[in-house]
Parts: structure tokens; sequence; C-alpha cells
């Protein structure tokens, strides 16, 4: 996935920005009496850190590939600056390169001696064919294909985001 990168240039101080952004998420804590899964009810989730922040859109379904925005701030004259992107949480990022690894590495052995079995006619493979000529790569199909629906349907919520953040920060996108 490629990263696009944002700059935006706030007039707020450095420990304003992070105030602000504070006050204007919720802290992402898990609950089990909320239809989001987290405590709160403000439109975006994240954590603060020193000069370092992340926010997601507020979702009531599970979409783990729409994009959060990652940020750094930093002071510079009359304000300070912003840097950030959208990209999915790193864990699903591992998942999903796990997971294709593993379709690859068991997959094609299990294909090809499939397909060898049909064009040759010999049954060296057991159980139904169209199994080991159709799983194999619809895994692979859904391990590339779900992050990027998942992406799609994330859109809207980045532009969201991006624009409570300009708002929230009274920022400039440069």
């Amino acid at each position: 996935m490629s990263r696009n990168a944002f700059v935006l240039h706030s007039t707020l101080t450095p420990n304003a920005v992070a105030d602000a952004l504070r006050r204007s998420i919720d802290e992402q804590r898990w609950t089990l009496f909320s239809l989001s899964g987290y405590k709160g009810k403000l439109p975006l989730l994240g954590e603060v850190g020193e000069n370092t922040f992340q926010v997601q859109k507020r979702k009531y379904y599970r979409n783990d590939f729409a994009g959060r925005f990652f940020g750094r701030f930093a002071p510079e004259l009359g304000g300070t600056r912003i840097e950030g992107y959208f990209d999915y949480p790193r864990w699903a990022r591992y998942f999903m390169r796990i997971w294709l690894g593993f379709a690859v590495l068991v997959g094609t052995p299990i294909f090809v001696g499939t397909l060898s079995d049909v064009i040759t006619g010999s049954n060296y493979m057991r159980g139904d064919r169209w199994v080991g000529l159709i799983v194999p790569p619809a895994l692979v199909l859904f391990g590339t294909v779900l992050p990027r629906i998942g992406r799609l349907l994330g859109k809207s919520d980045e532009r969201f985001m991006l624009e409570h953040i300009q708002i929230t920060l009274a920022a400039r996108i440069e």
C-alpha cells in the first residue's frame, strides 16, 4: 500500500496540539457495553503521545483495513508542523503477510499436484480435484482482495478524520 503523506501547519504550540487532540477523541478502551466496542461517544478514537498520535473513526462494524491516521508533530516557526499518513494497523499488515505466505507455501504443492493429476490422468492427489484446483488460488485471491475492499470502504473515514484534525487544530494542509 502506498502512503500519501500529509503535512499540516497549525498556529497552536505542540503542547496545545496534544491537548486539543486529547479533548477531541476518545481513548481506545475496550468495553462490552458499547455498540462500537469502545468507551465513549466521540466520533474518533485514538491515542496521543508526547509528539505522536493515531486516530481512527469509531465504527459500529468490523473493518481492520480501514485507514488510521498516524501523525507526528513538531514545533516550527509560528506554530506546529504535523506530518501524517493513513495506513491500517501493523497487526493487520503482518497477519495478511502470514496469511499469503501460508496460502502460497501450502497451496502451491496442492494446486500443482492436482493440476498434474488432471493433465496426466493419474491419481496421486486424493480427494476431490476441484477443491485442489479452486481453494488454493481462492485463498491467495482472498488475501489480496480483502485489504483492498476494506480500504475502499474506509475512504470516507479518511476524509472525515483529516477534516476533523484540520478543524480541531486550526491547521491548513500544505
